[in-house]
């Protein structure tokens, strides 16, 4: 057992301290009366830059039997959402005549979801 939690920690130690100073600078933030649209811009960035969130979606999907079904369930509205924007744009764009854009912007977005996949395959690998 405690072999497994030394383990668990090593894997995920860089992840569980982004978040304790995520959710601390949040709390310290609010307790001093910040605006709550600077904090969220901030965590938002922070979580992005030092990847926290894939981390805790990592972390929730070790969780037996029902992690991998979250993680699912949230990063699939990630994909749907952005097909959704590009079907969005490509209906206003054929209306106005840019034909040749929407072919560049299909394929930079379809770059852009196979990227997405190999980036996560790699990082499970790696």
């Amino acid at each position: 057992m405690k072999k497994r939690i030394k383990d668990f920690w090593y894997t995920y130690r860089k992840f569980i301290l982004i978040w304790l100073v995520i959710v601390l600078f949040t709390i310290i933030s609010i307790i001093l009366g910040f605006d709550k649209k600077i904090i969220a811009l901030v965590v938002i960035l922070t979580g992005f830059l030092t990847q926290a969130f894939g981390g805790l979606l990592g972390i929730v999907g070790t969780i037996p039997a029902i992690g991998p079904l979250i993680v699912k369930i949230v990063t699939l509205p990630f994909f749907l959402l952005l097909n959704a924007l590009a079907y969005f744009f490509t209906f206003f764009a054929l209306r106005m005549g840019f034909k040749r854009d929407i072919v560049r912007a299909k394929i930079i977005s379809a770059a852009f979801l196979v990227g997405i996949v190999i980036g996560f395959i790699l990082g499970r690998i790696f």
